[in-house]
């Protein structure tokens, strides 16, 4: 079998019949119509900071045969998740920069071990990041094919891949790697990448038949205060309807999400009003909002996207700043989305990561999402192991709560 890989700016080349087969297998995120929507938006934009994307395609006698979106930043102002100096250093200090004992001595180590970053020459000021722009998802995807053959594909593209970031001088980076994706992993390890645990996203396996299945679940107390919280938002005369027109409520949907986010300050992506346009025009059917109504007016969306048995709770908003655990958040954040989620016969709905307890309270388990390091300069990576092994050990270690799914004994 002869793989030949390239590295292009867009998929624009590939035909829809093309990308279908390719991604047949895969996630929302790694699906022919999101990538469609890739390539019409401006990522920088949203990302606040200067990124460059590429996908790594092998082909075979012409026919692609696997894909990997990738993008390029040396951004300072971008994102955090995609700028390896926030996420590593800066941000993760920041956790510790108040408290005493045991955070003083992190706080300390972080700081020589950025200072030794930037003396080895690690590049950590930027980054070659794979990983689903938009998503919280790594991976490669491959079109249907025997075991070994997508092996040699996923070894072409890795190989692709650290031969990118040698000649751009900058890590490599693969964000998100689903626990699950077991191949990816340990080919992965085998190819000197770092393993680093970062969050676990929260999911309710959906069973049984409707609503009455998944409070089927919980004590009787708790099933009360369930049901209350599902009756409250409509008792106070809020209805939710399923619009897929996005692109005519943009401006409303841009102003509702940053109400939400900008509590978080700058930390998250931008979702400007032309971005709900794209997003109805590429990835409709399989994105769609539930709007909340009150008295004729929209006070709040949830944004679902959904595909073959999967649906992602992907974002939120709101007409008003506020405390997040309010009856319409829950509706707008768990009930409407698992409504839908029966609706479309989904075996599991993601509901992101954050928030473990709120959402184990509500029936969901964790999920583990790993990320994998490579630093081309060897040295480099001799340097920065040890502390990137003690972030990773640390992280889980911070991370509260069981990653067992454990079921509803007390009130929300």
């Amino acid at each position: 079998m002869t793989l030949t890989l390239k590295f292009h700016d867009s998929v624009s080349h590939l035909s829809d019949a093309e990308l279908d087969v390719l991604t047949s297998d895969t996630s929302v995120f790694f699906g022919r119509r999101w990538l469609r929507l890739l390539d019409s938006v401006d990522l920088s934009a949203m990302a606040r900071g200067e990124l460059s994307l590429r996908y790594a395609i092998v082909t075979q006698q012409g026919v692609p045969v696997a894909l990997c979106p990738c993008f390029i930043t040396r951004s300072k102002t971008i994102y955090t998740p995609y700028s390896l100096e926030k996420f590593f250093f800066t941000s993760w200090k920041g956790t510790f920069a108040n408290a005493g004992g045991f955070s003083r001595l992190a706080v300390t180590v972080a700081d020589l071990y950025r200072a030794l970053a930037w003396m080895s020459g690690a590049g950590m000021d930027g980054g070659v990041f794979v990983t689903s722009p938009l998503s919280m998802r790594s991976g490669i995807a491959c079109a249907p094919q025997p075991p070994e053959s997508a092996r040699q594909c996923r070894e072409l593209i890795l190989k692709g891949l650290r031969e990118l970031a040698a000649s751009e001088q900058l890590p490599l980076y693969f964000y998100g790697v689903d626990g699950e994706d077991t191949a990816l992993r340990e080919e992965l390890t085998a190819a000197s990448f770092q393993e680093i645990y970062i969050f676990d996203d929260n999911v309710i396996d959906v069973r049984g038949e409707g609503l009455d299945s998944y409070l089927g679940q919980f004590k009787s107390d708790a099933r009360r205060l369930l049901k209350r919280e599902m009756a409250h938002a409509r008792d106070a005369g809020v209805r939710f309807e399923r619009v897929s027109k996005m692109g005519e409520m943009g401006e409303q949907l841009e102003r509702f999400y940053e109400v939400t986010y900008s509590k978080y300050g700058s930390e998250h992506l931008r979702h400007p009003s032309w971005f709900w346009g794209a997003l109805e025009q590429h990835v409709s059917p399989e994105a769609e909002a539930v709007v909340a109504y009150q008295d004729g007016a929209p006070i709040g969306f949830s944004l679902l996207l959904h595909k073959h048995e999967e649906v992602w709770f992907y974002r939120v908003g709101r007409a008003e700043a506020g405390a997040s655990e309010t009856p319409l958040y829950f509706n707008l954040a768990f009930y409407e989305p698992l409504r839908r989620a029966y609706e479309l016969g989904a075996k599991r709905l993601w509901l992101g990561p954050s928030g473990y307890e709120t959402k184990r309270r509500r029936g969901a388990r964790r999920h583990a999402l790993y990320s994998y390091l490579w630093i081309p300069q060897r040295w480099s990576r001799t340097v920065i192991q040890p502390y990137v092994s003690a972030y990773s050990r640390v992280t889980k270690m911070m991370v509260p709560g069981a990653t067992q799914n454990v079921r509803v004994r007390k009130g929300p």
